[in-house]
């Protein structure tokens, strides 16, 4: 395969962008300066992402590979949180600590037992793995810590109900709390079953343009999925556990 975005690379690129703003327009969808600002916003994040890449890259460092993880952790936690529909301020620290967890515990492993590469910070291994990690329990963790606190006003009356029969304050919102942690999970479920059947993921997708031995490829997105489900897992129930303890006074042991 030849180099990558060379000046007809570029015009092929427009031109399939400004095919897809044409149909918009030419059906009124009302969707043309949504779809041109949304290409551009596309073009130039992934142009520093991969010009940041190109320097961690560069020079394979701990240091560099820890901002790096650093920088995607970070990224993570906003996203989650600008992915509810209400800012939950109080929820900050339990973003931040779920998904630290969740991109601990499911990329360690997967890259030092399983990747093992060559030099153990290498960067090429840690920062795809940990995207795919946090992207995946960052919206786990939306949905979960989203659904929790609007529970707590929606369900109100029942969550009161169960208290007033001596319940405790987790027992009470538990099954709100489980219901969370299904819809923060079925999509990870649903993305196992739908694998390999109309589409190609993301991962074999490149690895395939990169040249990669198919198996191979299958076999590295498979682990990837595993570890993003475990990190949805792990960040999902974080989240809300930490939700169902916000919706509550610690003292009275009543609803906020």
């Amino acid at each position: 395969m030849g180099s990558f975005m060379e000046p007809v690379d570029l015009l092929w690129l427009g031109g399939l962008a400004l095919g897809t703003v044409g149909l918009c327009a030419s059906q009124g969808l009302g969707l043309t300066r949504a779809w041109g600002r949304a290409i551009g916003r596309a073009l130039l994040q992934l142009t520093a992402v991969g010009s940041l890449l190109a320097l961690v890259l560069a020079a394979p460092s701990p240091g560099s590979l820890a901002i790096a993880l650093g920088g995607l952790w970070g990224l993570a936690v906003v996203s989650a949180h600008q992915q509810m529909g209400q800012r939950w301020p109080q929820l900050l620290p339990w973003l931040l600590g779920g998904l630290l967890g969740a991109g601990l515990l499911a990329s360690v492993p997967v890259v030092l037992l399983v990747l093992r590469p060559g030099q153990w910070f290498e960067p090429r291994v840690w920062v795809p793995v940990g995207a795919v990690v946090l992207g995946a329990a960052a919206n786990g963790a939306a949905i979960a810590g989203e659904q929790v606190m609007m529970a707590a006003r929606s369900h109100r009356n029942d969550i009161e109900q169960r208290l007033s029969l001596g319940a405790t304050a987790q027992q009470a919102i538990a099954p709100h709390r489980r219901a969370a942690l299904r819809s923060a999970l079925v999509p990870t479920l649903n993305g196992f079953t739908s694998a390999g059947l109309f589409t190609l993921p993301g991962l074999v997708s490149g690895a395939l343009l990169a040249g990669m031995d198919p198996l191979m490829a299958v076999s590295v997105q498979l682990l990837v999925m595993v570890a993003a489900a475990l990190a949805v897992s792990v960040g999902a129930l974080v989240v809300a556990w930490g939700a169902g303890r916000l919706c509550f006074d610690p003292i009275a042991q009543r609803l906020r």
